[in-house]
């Protein structure tokens, strides 16, 4: 159980990677650090562009002495990477005058350190176009520090506060914050460690970052020391008034706010090696959000890239389930995919599943009033990790409540949260060995 800054010591060169480097002190390539990070819908609005002008303001008058260098897109969609002492190196109210139009995109990227360092002080803002609004893409803004201020007191009630404050002013969907995986700005290079560190610290977040965008909108990826979850989110596993009680089966008691509710696991963030058992709270949570989790996350990864791709999809699915049971990440061979065993069998919204394993939404459909793009044209069949299905699926364990489907306008204002009927796809199965 890590209680304070010196718990975490012994762990230090386990999940820290530097790169030696001739006449020079090494570079720190990847670690983790103490980091929030937030998804929110219209992030295009004027009322939200300044909600997140407010919070960047307030990170920087708390941290931002600490920045060296700055990525961003000005007003013609180009990069730019000043130096933070550059006079082209535009002030927050300046960058923020350049987004006024609703097809601007806000990307704005500050970090302490070194080009090519895992910084240990970062903000990451990316807000969505107008018509990405209309698509159900979300925003982010995430923000990193070093983790001993985590464990002192004034500190970890400065960053509570900050957090708070961002899911407030931005109306935020869903929020984590814990230990997080850090990794430079361009990440090419750093695949095996990630995994490694992934594969010995199932406490460790990775990948909170602009790639959970296009996905948020069917389903959370994963739990983290905090997790926040909006009212709206919540009425995929029930009503927003049943929720608390829901929780207390699990022995949770979230902290129930304006626009939600806020889970806190411990008094302090986890890395959870992976040779010991995981925690009572975090199996807990995990098994409590299970239904509202996506269960075709992509591979995390930065942008669609395979020299971006930080973990492939094999190890994505199988690290968004390090909760479920032992085993399952790092994969020992002990759980399989198979065919059900028997045809066409479906889950009604809110009935307790009785077969664990991966189930679909037939009959979704887009913002046209469409079917949904499937991939296949049987559009019953079903391939392990394959990426072009693109109907919601989510992974159902015994005993687990099927979630209902949340209807949306756009930007992701709540039409209905509709019962449906889940597809049995492939069951999961335990082999013995």
């Amino acid at each position: 159980m890590i209680q304070s800054e010196q718990d975490m010591k012994p762990y230090l060169n386990k999940f820290q990677w530097s790169e030696e480097r001739k006449g020079k002190a090494n570079l720190f390539i990847m670690g983790a650090e103490f980091q929030a990070h937030f998804l929110y819908f219209a992030g295009h609005t004027p009322e939200k562009r300044q909600a997140l002008y407010e919070c960047i303001k307030a990170y920087n008058e708390l941290f931002g002495r600490h920045f060296t260098r700055c990525v961003f897109t000005n007003e013609k969609e180009q990069y730019r990477r000043p130096s933070i002492n550059s006079k082209k190196m535009p002030t927050l109210e300046e960058f923020f005058a350049m987004k006024t139009q609703e097809y601007d995109q806000i990307e704005w990227y500050c970090e302490s350190g070194e080009r090519g360092e895992a910084p240990e002080y970062m903000i990451y803002a990316f807000t969505n176009r107008g018509w990405e609004g209309r698509l159900l893409y979300g925003s982010t803004l995430t923000f990193r520090v070093p983790n001993q201020l985590i464990f002192d007191v004034e500190q970890k009630q400065i960053l509570m506060s900050l957090i708070q404050m961002c899911i407030d002013k931005l109306e935020v969907y869903h929020a984590v914050a814990g230990f997080q995986n850090t990794i430079p700005y361009d990440p090419r290079g750093v695949q095996k460690e990630v995994f490694e560190q992934a594969k010995r610290f199932l406490g460790i977040y990775q990948g909170a970052d602009i790639s959970e965008c296009s996905k948020i909108q069917d389903g959370i990826k994963s739990i983290d020391w905090l997790t926040y979850l909006n009212k709206t989110l919540v009425q995929r596993i029930c009503e927003v008034k049943a929720f608390p009680k829901y929780c207390e089966h699990f022995h949770l008691k979230p902290e129930q706010q304006e626009n939600g509710f806020l889970f806190q696991l411990e008094d302090y963030p986890q890395l959870l090696p992976s040779h010991l058992p995981i925690l009572d709270s975090y199996f807990n949570l995990n098994k409590a959000l299970r239904p509202i989790r996506n269960g075709n996350s992509l591979c995390i990864a930065l942008v669609d890239n395979e020299d971006y791709e930080i973990l492939n999809r094999v190890q994505t699915r199988a690290w968004i389930r390090r909760f479920d049971a032992p085993d399952i990440f790092p994969d020992c061979g002990h759980y399989e995919e198979r065919k059900p065993r028997k045809k066409n069998i479906y889950l009604e919204s809110g009935r307790p599943c009785e077969i664990d394993g991966i189930y679909r939404y037939e009959d979704q459909l887009n913002s046209k009033g469409e079917p949904k793009h499937a991939g296949y044209d049987d559009r019953d069949d079903y391939q392990q990790n394959y990426v072009y299905d693109l109907r919601q699926q989510v992974v159902l364990l015994k005993g687990d409540i099927a979630p209902r489907f949340l209807e949306f306008y756009e930007n992701a204002v709540l039409k209905e949260a509709k019962k449906i009927k889940w597809h049995l796809v492939s069951e999961i199965i335990k082999v013995d060995k």
